[in-house]
């Protein structure tokens, strides 16, 4: 199966914005909803569940069966092997630089992943919460394909349950005169996310034989992101996650990942080689650059906290991205190629 390279570029940039959000949130403070980093900062990871689902329905469509046992222990070992390596890695790492006093009960969580279904909120790595969504959104995966195979009545009246429950959360449990500190947790809930996965799934699965030209899809795209950019948000991020705006910016994901996806448009040269690489390494880039914040904050505290701000974001990024590529290239490519060998083998 084809990669998607819009897609990649894509997701490389949205791995990029939370390092730039988080970075910029500790070192100049919280961004207001209304600012864009603060609205990056809230639908980098929506960005992340749309494009999952959207690439696992392109790769895993036709060739997951209906669903078949070869086709689910292909996408089961595949996926394992891609998730836990470098989430176990830089779990560890972080224990080991923090000095964290977990509970033996938190470290089984994490190590099994089982933490997205028990306790979301209780994950070793910063921000970790949405690999264990990640891996309670691929439970859900197996059933979007059975239900779309078999019944497509059956299929949407899912779809729809998990569209209402999305916009419970949105318009009724999370209270819009509070603050989102006091419903992150509940925010996390990864019923509160999947119907941004099963989003990128039906994106597939309804528009994959419709063809838009590629002006169209860059225009599309275009317009899309400057609403984004202008959509008026009061201060606090509740706003960008509860009532009409939490629709409002989900549409506009969907409506981004939708054109990025149908235009699949390729950059020329050395541009393709950087935003594809970005693409790539995006995991790393999202679980790494915490604990390299971390390192240069605490490790090298005196030399790097008399930079200027702005400096110490750009050495910052440029550190984590450094130490990404590498993880990449050393460590998360050998676990992927280990992954489909195995695969391979027992089929």
């Amino acid at each position: 199966m084809n990669r998607l390279s819009s897609l990649d570029y894509l997701r490389g940039l949205a791995a990029f914005g939370i390092m730039v959000f988080h970075y910029s949130m500790w070192t100049y403070g919280f961004a207001k909803g209304g600012d864009f980093i603060g609205k990056i900062g809230i639908y980098a990871v929506p960005f992340f569940y749309i494009i999952s689902g959207l690439t696992l329905y392109h790769v895993y469509y036709t060739k997951i069966g209906g669903p078949s046992i070869k086709g689910l222990k292909d996408f089961a070992i595949k996926r394992i092997f891609r998730i836990f390596p470098l989430y176990w890695l830089l779990g560890f790492a972080t224990m080991a630089i923090e000095k964290s006093d977990l509970s033996l009960s938190s470290v089984i969580l994490n190590l099994t992943g089982l933490f997205g279904i028990i306790h979301w909120e209780n994950n070793i790595c910063y921000g970790g919460w949405s690999i264990g969504n990640e891996l309670v959104f691929y439970l859900f995966f197996p059933v979007f394909i059975f239900l779309s195979k078999r019944s497509k009545i059956s299929f949407y009246i899912f779809s729809l349950l998990l569209l209402l429950i999305y916009l419970w959360f949105a318009f009724i449990h999370i209270d819009s005169t509070k603050s989102i500190i006091d419903f992150w947790i509940d925010y996390m809930n990864p019923l509160n996310q999947v119907f941004l996965f099963l989003g990128g799934y039906l994106i597939g699965f309804l528009f994959s034989d419709v063809h838009i030209s590629k002006f169209a899809g860059i225009l599309l795209a275009i317009t899309t992101f400057l609403v984004f950019i202008f959509y008026p948000v009061k201060d606090d991020s509740i706003h960008l996650i509860s009532g009409i705006n939490r629709v409002a910016f989900t549409l506009m994901c969907l409506t981004i990942c939708f054109a990025f996806y149908k235009t699949d448009f390729g950059l020329p040269g050395l541009v393709h080689k950087l935003f594809a690489t970005l693409g790539e390494i995006s995991y790393s880039v999202y679980l790494v650059h915490p604990i390299m914040w971390y390192v240069l904050t605490h490790f090298l505290q005196h030399s790097f906290s008399n930079l200027p701000p702005l400096a110490r974001v750009l050495t910052g990024i440029t550190a984590s991205l450094f130490l990404s590529l590498l993880i990449y290239r050393l460590f998360e490519k050998y676990f992927m190629r280990l992954g489909a060998q195995l695969s391979a083998k027992m089929a």
